[in-house]
């Protein structure tokens, strides 16, 4: 059963149509990318999802709710991050989270364990300031420790990277990995493709009022192994062995896909435990980035 489910979804406002016929589908533990140029009804979209705003018409089912019913247990179901935080900027960060604890019916003991595992080291774990004073990338540390506490079924960030620095950005993606092997599914609306690429199984375009599903190519991900260049083993019949397929390689730079990058760590494992000296691993594809270039690209847009 997919944990978001929309069917020929439309929405619009005054005589334009923001949303005309979006379908998308989305299982648990997976993280998929939405896309668009700005207008394009990325924002209309996550607030239909979450009741927010009326639909047209079609069909919406998240964690098995309408959201438009507005049931108290959807939204403990679900961890969101949208532009205006939603904090109560005269209270300092641990008070805020007790306030969304409560709404959430978390315990505030089981919140501030939470808070401690997960927080500890950031920006944001030892302040005392009030949340007013904190800066921009502060604020979404908040807001993402508002979003995952309780490890909610469902997620929706809208722009959750852009005032995030190196660090934070880490331990965002390490707590999006978490959810996702929790079970959980989540949507990343961003302008920024290399996080898209980074976080995100699946990726859409949300052009012309309907979601283009983009191909990273082929459901296999294209990687390069660089070596040391001393003469070695079979490095190809390593890399086939582990499930690499499409294998190329270029003096000492090998070439592969594989289905899941999950699958890279063995990779790199058995090629050292076979004798290979590893240099580097990186993926050597387009990535969704790529593919969103190429439609705009094609289109002239």
């Amino acid at each position: 059963m997919a944990i978001i489910d929309v069917a020929d979804l439309r929405r619009s406002f005054g005589k334009s149509q923001v949303l005309k016929d979006v379908s998308l589908r989305i299982g648990s533990g997976s993280v998929y990318g939405l896309v668009g140029l700005n207008g394009a009804g990325k924002t209309t979209l996550i607030r239909v999802l979450l009741g927010l705003i009326r639909r047209d018409g079609g069909s919406v089912s998240v964690c098995g709710f309408d959201p438009w019913r507005h049931e108290t247990a959807f939204y403990r179901a679900a961890g969101v991050t949208l532009e205006s935080d939603g904090f109560c900027g005269n209270l300092g960060v641990r008070d805020n989270l007790r306030l969304f604890a409560a709404a959430k019916g978390v315990p505030w003991g089981e919140a501030e364990r939470y808070f401690g595992e997960y927080w500890a080291g950031t920006d944001i774990y030892g302040s005392t300031r009030k949340v007013k004073y904190l800066s921009r990338g502060q604020r979404t540390q908040c807001g993402l420790a508002r979003a995952f506490l309780g490890w909610p079924r469902v997620y929706f960030f809208d722009e959750p990277v852009v005032s995030l620095d190196i660090k934070a950005y880490g331990h965002f993606k390490a707590m999006v990995m978490e959810a996702k092997s929790r079970g959980a599914a989540a949507v990343v609306s961003s302008h920024q493709l290399e996080a898209i690429d980074d976080l995100c199984d699946r990726a859409g375009l949300l052009r012309d009022g309907a979601i283009e599903e983009l191909d990273r190519g082929g459901g296999r991900a294209r990687w390069l192994v660089r070596t040391d260049g001393a003469v070695g083993g079979d490095w190809g019949g390593v890399i086939g062995g582990c499930g690499g397929v499409d294998i190329t390689v270029n003096d000492n730079e090998w070439t592969f896909s594989i289905g899941d990058e999950a699958g890279i760590p063995a990779v790199v494992a058995a090629l050292v435990g076979a004798g290979c000296g590893v240099c580097e691993v990186r993926r050597a594809d387009a990535g969704f980035s790529g593919a969103v270039k190429n439609i705009y690209k094609d289109s002239g847009d």
